[in-house]
């Protein structure tokens, strides 16, 4: 999987695939005779112990401090819960190249395997069938779906002012890695007041004269601490290189916001890089390129869905400016060119 949101997706549909899945027997076992017993895996055990020796515990790294999507959390919960984890990593101890057992020399390592995967998938059922949680869900998705929704309109209000756009993509750093989880919180709020600063002064300074429209969101990784994703849309006829300003803004933000503690990441200097690429100039008629950054600003969504940072009186973790009215009477979007 190649980001952090598709992993956690995964994980959430394992959970669903689970509930769906009530009486999966996980491992079915027949005796071969003379103390030999064949153990052959479904095909949700080889997915459920796929996922939590390729990633799971990495991802749990990623987002220490977040509060996971209710299928997700119940999933981490019990893998942890039933140390799901080490009895997989003793069977693959064994190296085996075939699924024969023998009593007493090797089918006890896989028993214990057996007897945990089984319990922990019987308290994911217990824990994801309630209606506690299927109103959470319920409730989580439709909050979702109305800020895709939002989020898609908002964009199709900028194209429906503006004849061209130009879409600057930045991210920005704060100070480097969190070394010490009694600094997390500390961290959290210097990072929503940087932004927040950043927001304010923008309004007023001139370098975003051009500045039509946002979308941003803050995310957590180990590597780097907190940091904002943040998309700005300016108005086409006021700015020609989109790479230059990008540059700009991340210069503000080192010098000014953050007084050379932050760092960040001019993704327009990178289009080439970008298969689908959704930044830098859009004329309002090119349907590809504002397909490709719609997708690319759902992202900013998708992970606060599946994962969202957790801290006291934290609020929003993603956000854009207000939907554009639609234009009245006769005239048109501008047609600059």
């Amino acid at each position: 999987m190649n980001n952090l949101s598709d992993q956690l997706a995964q994980i959430g549909q394992l959970t669903q695939t689970i509930i769906n899945q009530p009486n999966d027997p996980l491992y079915i076992v027949t005796d071969q005779g003379n103390g030999w017993l064949q153990v052959q895996p479904t095909q949700l055990a080889i997915s459920i112990g796929h996922t939590v020796e390729q990633y799971l515990y990495a991802l749990l790294e990623q987002f220490p401090i977040h509060d996971f999507h209710p299928f997700i959390g119940v999933f981490i919960r019990n893998v942890v819960d039933c140390n799901l984890k080490p009895a997989l990593d003793g069977h693959r101890s064994l190296n085996k190249t075939n699924n024969l057992y023998q009593i007493g020399v090797d089918y006890e390592v896989m028993l214990d395997l057996i007897i945990r995967m089984r319990t922990c998938v019987k308290q994911i059922l217990e824990v994801a069938q309630s209606s506690e949680i299927k109103e959470i869900v319920n409730k989580a998705q439709r909050t979702a779906k109305n800020n895709q929704e939002g989020m898609m309109r908002y964009i199709d209000s900028l194209f429906n002012h503006y004849s061209r756009l130009v879409v600057i993509r930045i991210d920005l750093h704060e100070d480097g890695p969190i070394m010490n989880l009694n600094d997390i919180e500390k961290k959290y709020w210097q990072a929503k007041n940087d932004f927040q600063h950043l927001l304010n002064n923008a309004k007023k300074n001139s370098l975003f004269d051009a500045k039509v429209g946002h979308i941003w969101s803050l995310e957590y990784g180990p590597e780097r601490g907190f940091h904002y994703h943040l998309v700005l849309f300016l108005d086409g006829s006021m700015v020609r290189d989109d790479v230059y300003f990008a540059w700009e803004v991340g210069e503000y933000w080192t010098s000014v916001i953050t007084k050379s503690r932050g760092t960040y990441w001019n993704c327009n200097a990178h289009k080439k890089d970008y298969k689908y690429c959704g930044i830098g100039l859009i004329h309002y008629s090119e349907v590809e390129k504002i397909n490709n950054l719609k997708q690319a600003s759902a992202y900013l969504i998708k992970v606060d869905y599946y994962a969202r940072v957790m801290a006291e009186g934290s609020g929003k973790t993603f956000g854009r400016g207000e939907i554009l009215p639609p234009r009245t009477g006769s005239v048109g979007r501008p047609r600059t060119l």
